[in-house]
């Protein structure tokens, strides 16, 4: 049954199909609506961002095998290839481990509603329905990155599509907030569509119903602005003198702040922190001034909100108390307790398989690290680190060397980004399977790998006797449209 989100959006997947530019764009949109389903099969919603995933990726196959060629290949494979090792062992994991313990070790299973009981390791479901995730997922990542280097894209526009789509969860989300405090109508079931989540979208703090805007939950909500702020942010501080970043900036954290998710205000707690260390540590005197006339500015904001509104209205006064009382007390609630037991028992899954994991889709835990740890085990997790070594190194080369300004802004946005939503899953998330996360990785890989091979391009129009390096011989492919 296709729904009435999928009446929209599926049409304009079907018109972009052969514009891989448009395609790459309409997944940022689509994972706006994670809660949605553009098509719903018995039980099951197919996500709106794995549509235009699944065209871009065939069209891509079918355009590698008729010979395409991209730039800086090798390089871009060169980083990939530890998540591409560590893809395939989870995927062998979810055929081998679950037979290979089975019955021995107990796990929490992938469909689960609420944390009731653990219950044997054996095959099941969750491991080919996560399966088909990774797998969508990392095609994603290693076609996307490739593509991404095509000479006469427009990375930049991409990078924009994600800051707005952060914008328009701002905007779904206020919507949600007055259809709750002043009662306006708000299609709940158009954003809310897939049958496969548990959606927790009437929870409420005291008096106040909580908003979780397209997604399945506050905390959802959060984790995704998050990101967006990060990006956001640090493009600002970097120099970007574009409106977007600054709007969604203001934006996004008022809504965070509204959500009343506590992984959003830890998330916030993190990023401030890890951006005050940053800007300590060796930035440049612009950097630091910018970063200073913010933390200024946010100071005083918080100081007169702090001042006039128990006075103004005390009524928002006494439901942020009720918010901070709960956050704070947070540890003290059974969700939290249970939460935290599922993460302990993920670990300890690890222990008992001798750290080979019980195998992707096997387990279901609270937060990403003891995830990993039960599905991929210390194999996994050792790889993922060389991954994201790959990724700080290739990233600080590409820096060094851009020649292009722009170039810059979009790898400062994308490293932001990835790592506010990295860090909300490290508080809470049992995994990233979102694939905007993906194609914002992808982006980065791409952006580096475009900076460096113009930086040897032009050192060798300049040194013509020291060649191309790994890119001798190759010859550019004609400018993809978008």
């Amino acid at each position: 049954m296709i729904t009435a989100l999928g009446m929209m959006f599926l049409p304009l997947c079907i018109y972009f199909w052969r514009v891989e530019a448009r395609l790459l764009e309409l997944v940022f949109c689509g994972a706006v609506f994670s809660a949605g389903a553009v098509i719903v099969i018995g039980g099951y919603g197919i996500a709106p961002a794995l549509v235009p995933t699944a065209i871009f990726v065939g069209v891509f196959m079918l355009k590698l095998c008729l010979g395409t060629r991209y730039p800086a290949e090798k390089t871009v494979l060169g980083v990939l290839i530890p998540f591409m090792a560590v893809v395939v062992g989870a995927l062998l994991s979810s055929l081998v481990m679950p037979r290979l313990f089975g019955g021995e070790i107990l796990v929490w299973p992938q469909k689960l509603a609420g944390f009731v009981e653990l219950t044997p390791l054996a095959p099941n479901s969750g491991n080919y329905t996560q399966d088909m995730y990774l797998l969508a997922n990392a095609a994603l990542l290693v076609t996307a990155s490739l593509y991404l280097t095509c000479h006469g894209l427009n990375l930049r526009r991409l990078l924009d599509v994600y800051l707005a789509s952060g914008l328009l969860v701002v905007v779904i989300s206020v919507w949600q907030f007055a259809g709750n405090t002043v009662h306006i109508w708000f299609p709940t079931d158009f954003f809310l569509s897939n049958p496969g989540w548990a959606l927790l979208s009437d929870e409420s703090v005291g008096t106040l119903t909580r908003i979780s805007g397209p997604f399945s939950e506050p905390s959802s909500l959060a984790g995704y602005l998050c990101g967006s702020v990060s990006a956001s942010a640090w493009m600002i501080f970097n120099g970007d003198k574009a409106r977007m970043p600054r709007i969604l900036l203001v934006c996004g954290l008022i809504v965070v702040l509204i959500s009343t998710a506590t992984t959003g205000y830890v998330t916030l707690a993190v990023m401030g922190t890890l951006l005050g260390i940053r800007t300590c540590l060796g930035t440049k005197p612009a950097l630091r001034r910018r970063v200073a006339l913010a933390a200024a500015a946010a100071a005083a904001v918080a100081g007169v909100c702090m001042a006039t509104v128990p006075v103004v209205a005390p009524g928002v006064a006494q439901e942020a108390m009720v918010v901070i009382n709960g956050t704070l007390n947070k540890q003290q609630s059974s969700s939290y307790e249970d939460r935290t037991k599922a993460d302990r028992d993920s670990v300890h899954e690890m222990e008992e398989s001798y750290g080979l994991g019980v195998g992707w889709g096997s387990n279901r835990s609270s937060s990403l690290v003891p995830g990993l740890c039960a599905s991929v085990g210390i194999w996994g997790i050792l790889g993922l680190l060389w991954f994201m070594a790959n990724i700080v190194l290739h990233v600080r080369i590409a820096q060094r060397v851009a020649v292009d300004e722009s170039q810059r802004i979009v790898m400062y946005g994308c490293s932001a980004g990835l790592l506010g939503t990295l860090t909300s899953a490290l508080v809470s998330g049992p995994t990233i399977s979102s694939p905007d996360f993906y194609l914002l990785l992808a982006l980065l890989i791409a952006t580096g790998a475009r900076a460096r091979y113009d930086a040897y391009a032009q050192q060798s129009r300049a040194r013509p006797s020291a060649g191309f390096g790994r890119f001798a011989g190759y010859k550019a492919p004609q400018a993809a449209k978008g």
